[in-house]
């Protein structure tokens, strides 16, 4: 999906492989995941962090750290798009696009707050080499090519860069005529969630890795065996607490990832022994 997700990014040129910012989004990716970005990140500054679960490997690296509720990427990229390019000459497409925005119901479905907004402003405004860092949680988005325009925006008019370490061939162009789309409503993830990233580590593929808050949320304790099902499938796992992660979405492990959005409501089951 990442590849598919370049391909429609207007500009090729705006690729980079370089952390050379003065600015730098990360949005819908755990560095701590990906140990390469997470030593980049270390060695920079004017880092925001927006993501559903917070990343204790980012609270000493970001200026600002921001958690979103789940599935809310689009109306997210759209209000900070919004923000960020207030000052800018738009076309009138974009224009209308914004002005069309309900920025009140996006803000407090979302989480994400105008003081915020206006803080990620002023960390921005005199920058002169943005940065992007995008993940999963966009590639996979259900409403993944209004995300690309809007992604288009802050590259045309923001001068964003967006970075890219893969080395698959960007300059494939894709032939679908892109239109800003009004931003879908945001689906709820009311109930039990967990993140289904993949991961090469054995044991974690045995866990299901929760907060105290998830805990309470699932009626499950430490060392429970569990059933966790959701819509793609049915896994066996062991409850580990986590007393250091925040929020009510756990982390399931996965052997593979697949094309899906990673975060998902799941119904969770105590085995019988």
């Amino acid at each position: 999906m990442k590849r598919e997700f370049f391909s429609l990014v207007k500009d090729k040129e705006m690729f980079t492989d370089s952390m050379d910012s003065d600015f730098i989004i990360v949005i819908g990716v755990m560095p701590s995941f990906d140990e390469q970005l997470l030593s980049n990140l270390k060695n920079r500054k004017n880092i925001v962090y927006l993501s559903v679960i917070e990343d204790r490997e980012m609270v000493n690296i970001a200026s600002l750290q921001s958690r979103y509720e789940a599935g809310s990427e689009e109306g997210v990229l759209a209000i900070l798009a919004k923000e960020l390019l207030k000052d800018k000459e738009l076309d009138k497409v974009a224009q209308n696009f914004f002005e069309n925005l309900d920025d009140g119901y996006i803000s407090a479905e979302s989480n994400v707050g105008e003081e915020e907004l206006e803080e990620i402003f002023e960390m921005y405004k005199d920058a002169k080499r943005p940065l992007l860092v995008l993940g999963y949680d966009l590639y996979n988005h259900p409403r993944v090519q209004n995300i690309v325009n809007i992604v288009n925006l802050l590259v045309e008019y923001g001068n964003f860069k967006i970075f890219n370490s893969d080395q698959f061939d960007n300059a494939k162009q894709n032939t679908q005529d892109l239109k800003l789309q009004d931003i879908a409503e945001l689906e709820s993830f009311d109930g039990t969630v967990v993140y289904t990233y993949p991961t090469d580590n054995l044991d974690d593929k045995e866990q299901l890795i929760g907060s105290p808050q998830f805990m309470m949320a699932a009626k499950v304790k430490e060392g429970d065996e569990l059933f966790v099902i959701t819509q793609n499938s049915e896994q066996e796992r062991k409850f580990v607490l986590d007393r250091e992660l925040k929020g009510t979405v756990a982390l399931l492990p996965s052997a593979k990832g697949d094309e899906s959005y990673y975060y998902k409501i799941a119904k969770i089951i105590k085995r019988e022994n």
